[in-house]
């Protein structure tokens, strides 16, 4: 049987994880918005929701929009890790645009501030992408410096 999309996202982006970062997938099919993986990685925790697209939509669910966004709210820090699978490029979001990924997917337009990072693309997506490229030009360096970024170095 062959593995889900998102098994093989995860399993990608697993082996690129340094082997210190603790790592929990969550298999939760059940509902209640809780996002796939949560990580700790030097300390600093935080929560990624992996989704994978044959198109631009990407099907958040109205559990996930309201677990990421009441959880920014708290201070935690989430991310949607979108794979489209007609290329190479994963995109990250904040958590806290569940409902805008949920709506407009991976739309470009001029509405959000683009991609940036190592990996970056031309004119963005609608909705704000933090970071988009290849599992392995600088994703996790650029999500544990987000991370840092929002709670603080706690080593």
């Amino acid at each position: 049987m062959a593995q889900k999309p998102e098994t093989l996202l995860w399993n990608n982006l697993r082996a690129k994880m340094p082997k210190s970062w603790n790592t929990t997938r969550i298999e939760n099919r059940f509902g209640g918005g809780i996002p796939d993986v949560h990580v700790c990685a030097e300390g600093l925790p935080f929560w990624i929701e992996l989704k994978t697209t044959k198109t631009n939509r990407v099907n958040v669910s109205a559990h996930q929009v309201a677990w990421n966004f009441a959880y920014s709210q708290s201070g935690g820090v989430s991310f949607f890790l979108v794979a489209a699978l007609s290329s190479t490029n994963l995109y990250l979001f904040d958590g806290v645009h569940g409902r805008g990924l949920a709506e407009h997917g991976l739309k470009s337009g001029p509405v959000g501030s683009g991609s940036v990072g190592s990996g970056s693309v031309g004119s963005g997506t609608v909705v704000p992408c933090l970071w988009s490229g290849p599992v392995g030009s600088g994703l996790l360096v650029g999500m544990l410096d987000i991370v840092r970024g929002r709670l603080g170095s706690r080593q």
